[in-house]
């Protein structure tokens, strides 16, 4: 399912981050009571700013004690002011600040990012990725040479994109294999001296 932000696309009204929060919530909820769903049978995928609601809703869902399925994260930021300026702590008023979410976040979760991004920078997935609890790190694609708005397109003669994600639901996503289970251990995941 895909949806537009509040104030983005062909939605009405005003974007900001609390719209951008209930976007997601609705969208949850309508998965959930309309067709049904299990929070374990949804992966969260979020694109550049989407990254935020996507990280919001995976760390609600996670305290609730229902996570949702997985997570995709492709060109993330850590937060909005960070972006602009590399502060080693959220400010007040920062927006978005993914990074503090990413600590309860209790899903397998798939950070793709360029490395030549030149919108929101490389070193946001870097560390968007270690912010998160390592069992529910999945082994992170790094796209070398990608920028902010072209892995897609740089990687769809090769197929390398929908590979990844295909591969990321097959070895990450138990709901797709027909149950639920713990997180799958990725070796290259784990912090040194563990």
């Amino acid at each position: 399912m895909a949806y537009d932000y509040t104030g983005y696309g062909k939605s009405n009204g005003s974007p900001c981050e609390e719209n951008c929060y209930a976007d997601i919530e609705a969208a949850f909820r309508y998965l959930m009571e309309v067709r049904r769903l299990q929070p374990e049978q949804v992966v969260l995928y979020g694109r550049s700013l989407g990254s935020g609601p996507s990280c919001y809703l995976a760390s609600r869902t996670a305290r609730e004690g229902r996570s949702v399925a997985g997570v995709i994260l492709q060109s993330p930021l850590l937060s909005a002011y960070r972006v602009a300026f590399n502060f080693r702590f959220t400010m007040i008023g920062d927006k978005f600040p993914n990074v503090d979410y990413a600590p309860y976040i209790k899903c397998p979760v798939l950070v793709v990012h360029g490395t030549q991004d030149e919108v929101v920078p490389f070193w946001h997935g870097q560390d968007l990725f270690l912010a998160l609890p390592q069992p529910w790190r999945a082994r992170p694609f790094w796209v070398e040479g990608a920028g902010h708005n072209n892995i897609e397109a740089l990687l769809r003669p090769s197929g390398a994109f929908v590979d990844k994600l295909v591969e990321f639901l097959d070895v990450h996503v138990s709901a797709r294999r027909g149950r639920i289970q713990p997180p799958v251990i990725v070796p290259e995941c784990v912090p040194f001296g563990q």
